[in-house]
């Protein structure tokens, strides 16, 4: 059976780019795993709208404490609300560094 959820990690693993239209928390159970769900993760779900063709998703579930961190100040103030949000990513394991970049959708993207 395929994963229910869009993790982060598996993501932000090609670029894209996709405007952030709300959030809320939520608790992500680990990969692979069926329901009942007993030992899930605290995270966020971003509801999203893809603004490229690299395949995003419509919802995005983040339970990385960095990438989360990295967000939390713009979820928290509502600042977030119409951003473009962006990442990259290099590396792998707990060797991987995760680049989110936030910015006023433009009409052409």
């Amino acid at each position: 059976m395929a994963d229910a959820f869009n993790r982060w990690s598996q993501v932000v693993r090609g670029p894209g780019a996709v405007e952030i239209m709300a959030w809320h928390e939520i608790s992500v159970p680990p990969l692979g795993t069926q329901p009942p769900y007993e030992s899930a993760r605290p995270g966020i779900r971003l509801l999203v709208r893809p603004l490229d063709d690299s395949g995003a998703p419509w919802t995005i579930d983040v339970t990385s404490t960095q990438a989360m961190a990295m967000l939390e100040g713009f979820l928290r103030t509502g600042a977030h609300v119409g951003q473009r949000l962006s990442w990259s990513s290099r590396g792998f394991g707990v060797l991987r560094k995760d680049t989110i970049h936030l910015r006023p959708v433009q009409q052409n993207d």
